[in-house]
């Protein structure tokens, strides 16, 4: 990789341009997002909520280049970057996830890191999380986790008191510790679900796990992984993400995504192992730790960053409204999808089940047979980037039990029971103008949304 040198890169303003040529619409780069409900509105009569799962504080041990938390001191500049971050890009929900090294010795409140007029979130009097306000008038809820062989997303306090035992518990991954864990107001998911064999996770689900990722960014980028289990090039990526790192280079930086984004076979395979037998929440994992490269970037930000980190994918919870507790329900009843923003941000997406009776079900719900499933493809929302010249290529499928049932958008009728869920796939040719001098790598179809199952049962 060349060297890196720092030159502003950013767009800052975002307005609609027309082209001449074509007379579609252009949309300039914008490093930022707006917020998820205002940019779509409500879907399905819920609230969209933009939600980041795995995601590390300088409380990990390992975070921001290991020196997040020496000696009882934080790194208040990293920690800034986070909440910056977060702001940015106008997360409706982060959910902390950090190492219990650190976060297991201090008491629940001070994993919180409040900061300046962050407000408490109280449940029965005891702080539960807090809300960021965040400059422009956006709030971000901080909800804090753990992430060690398991992950407790949401707790509400820790499983056991704070320090040796807490620190024991969530190093565990028996009966007791889920039981625990869940009693702490937490969704137990499995971390990392490529690293667990088959086995292993019927035995975590009967004893209580909610859900797995099925996507992960450290799984991608580390390269034991890439090479073990993905049967990847172990550092590809490094000479791949070139166009978009090199000093000289003129694609956009945050696009380097592109250069490495791919299903994740195994851990889908695992997901889909996992519904078969009980309902179990699909999530991607952001494990942002701002600990890989240490280097800036033309825009002046690090590979690694928070911001852009969580620029490439979210997320989206559909709830009831914007609380916490609306955020933590939608989340336990698997109704939400995936979402790669890296691509544009989806509206118009739907996938729902109507029974025989006309009663309605959504992601994540269990319904009986002899009715119809619904798919309403999305588009770009307005403010997505585009270069104004060709549109994304967009399509849709719908899977049951893992295999391919059904390629389209639209209604079809329901006459086997099964595990049923929906991919949709984008070509990204809006984007050539932004991927640089050879776009044509990058223009190819890539995932774009995951949703979380309907379970039709007979």
């Amino acid at each position: 990789m060349s060297p890196i040198v720092i030159s502003m890169f950013v767009m800052a303003c975002n307005q609609p341009v027309e082209t001449a040529d074509t007379g579609r619409v252009a949309v300039p780069w914008n490093p930022d997002l707006p917020p998820l409900v205002d940019e779509i509105g409500l879907q399905r009569g819920f609230t969209p909520l933009r939600a980041i799962i795995h995601l590390h504080s300088p409380l990990s041990h390992d975070a921001c280049d290991g020196q997040g938390y020496v000696d009882g001191e934080l790194d208040e500049d990293c920690l800034a970057e986070l909440r910056d971050g977060i702001c940015r890009l106008s997360i409706d929900v982060a959910y902390l996830t950090d190492h219990p090294s650190y976060a297991a010795d201090l008491p629940f409140e001070d994993i919180l890191l409040m900061r300046e007029d962050d407000e408490p979130i109280e449940l029965g009097g005891q702080v539960v999380g807090s809300r960021i306000h965040c400059d422009g008038g956006h709030d971000a809820l901080w909800l804090p986790g753990i992430e060690d062989d398991l992950m407790p997303v949401g707790l509400e306090e820790h499983a056991a008191p704070y320090g040796e035992e807490a620190n024991a518990l969530y190093n565990r991954d028996d009966a007791e510790a889920i039981a625990a864990m869940i009693s702490s107001g937490a969704q137990v998911m499995q971390n990392h679900p490529e690293q667990r064999d088959f086995q292993e996770l019927e035995r975590l689900q009967d004893d209580g796990l909610a859900g797995v990722e099925l996507y992960n960014l450290h799984a991608i980028l580390d390269p034991d992984e890439r090479q073990d289990i993905y049967g990847l090039d172990a550092f590809g990526w490094v000479e791949d993400i070139a166009p978009f790192t090199d000093d000289e280079g003129t694609a956009e930086p945050d696009l380097l995504f592109l250069a490495f984004h791919q299903e994740l076979a195994p851990n889908i395979q695992r997901w889909d192992h996992l519904a078969a037998r009980a309902p179990s929440i699909g999530v991607a994992g952001t494990d942002a730790h701002r600990n890989v490269l240490p280097m800036e970037l033309r825009d002046g930000e690090r590979p690694d960053g928070f911001r852009r980190n969580m620029r490439w994918f979210s997320n989206h919870l559909l709830a009831d409204d914007g609380s916490a507790s609306a955020a933590d329900q939608a989340l336990a009843l698997g109704r939400l999808y995936v979402a790669f923003e890296i691509f544009g941000t989806p509206t118009g997406l739907a996938f729902w089940y109507t029974d025989s009776s006309g009663a309605e079900y959504e992601m994540g719900a269990t319904a009986p047979s002899g009715g119809t499933l619904h798919l309403e493809c999305p588009s770009l929302s307005p403010s997505s980037p585009r270069d104004g010249g060709a549109l994304p290529e967009i399509s849709g499928a719908i899977y049951r039990d893992g295999d391919l049932w059904w390629e389209g958008c639209g209604s079809r009728e329901i006459t086997e029971p099964g595990i049923y869920r929906a991919r949709i796939d984008m070509v990204p040719s809006h984007l050539a103008g932004f991927l640089g001098d050879d776009p044509e790598p990058y223009l190819h179809s890539f995932p774009w949304v995951y949703t979380n199952p309907v379970r039709i049962e007979e």
